[in-house]
């Protein structure tokens, strides 16, 4: 054979094969393209979906002095500027957070047999859940109240991306003892301006808008916070843990929101 012709052949070999790496190649994008496209969809098939949500919030009485674990100097306590509770309405004026029968009343019942936790919170509702951009915190309390605050005090977000998620943001409040220059100031927990909804489906206030009440403020002795972020899954009981505070919380499926709000 020519080495012309030996050329001419050993090039088209070579087209060949890139030919079929490209094609390959081609083949292992298009898959990944399908895995994330299906994967986005499925994520987006949840965002504005009704959960049913059920949560308790427990201390222990004596956390922080049996843990090695000392009280925060200076925690970063502060409340999400877009946030509802449960007398918060949205645009239509349902309710944000529609209250449902609860289902962990034995978990409570035994957090209270042995004296060593003490529940500040128990609540079950209904809520339409967004991806974290747009998902509002909801405002949490519990406790002794003094002074216009809770024992337990700061807010959760739950939201859905490609997962459920549960982010954290609670502070338990210790009163005891006198204020000194090392006492934490408190941020006032927020209060509604007007009787505007919160318009729920575009993650911002309604005319009229949000903001927090005047009031004297107050110092806590100490704090012990709680912030964490986790994923969740629906149907399982997830719990969150710290020195002081605790978390159990489930969310559930909703078929028929309308007849399980009503049960």
């Amino acid at each position: 054979m020519r080495p012309a012709a030996r050329a001419r052949t050993h090039l088209k070999a070579i087209t060949i094969k890139s030919g079929n790496e490209m094609t390959r190649i081609l083949k292992l994008c298009s898959a990944l393209l399908l895995t994330f496209a299906a994967a986005s969809a499925n994520a987006v098939s949840y965002a504005g979906t009704t959960f049913e949500i059920e949560m308790i919030v427990f201390s222990r009485t004596q956390g922080m002095e049996r843990s090695s674990e000392t009280w925060p100097a200076a925690p970063r306590l502060q409340y999400p500027w877009r946030w509802v509770d449960f007398q918060s309405t949205n645009d239509n004026g349902a309710p944000a957070l529609t209250p449902v029968p609860t289902q962990l009343d034995n978990k409570v019942a035994a957090l209270n047999r042995g004296g060593q936790y003490r529940v500040l919170f128990h609540k079950a509702w209904q809520q339409v859940l967004w991806q974290k951009h747009r998902a509002p915190a909801i405002v949490i309390s519990g406790g002794d109240s003094y002074r216009g605050h809770r024992q337990l005090e700061g807010s959760v977000t739950v939201s859905v991306s490609h997962y459920l998620h549960l982010n954290t943001n609670l502070w338990f409040n210790d009163f005891t003892g006198e204020p000194t220059s090392a006492s934490i100031l408190l941020p006032e927990p927020p209060k509604a301006t007007s009787d505007e909804p919160l318009d729920l489906q575009q993650g911002v206030p309604a005319t009229g808008g949000m903001t927090t009440g005047f009031s004297a403020p107050l110092y806590a002795q100490h704090v012990a916070v709680l912030q964490e972020g986790r994923r969740l899954r629906s149907g399982e009981l997830h719990y969150f843990d710290s020195p002081q505070l605790g978390v159990l919380i489930e969310v559930r499926t909703v078929k028929n929101p309308a007849d399980a709000a009503g049960k």
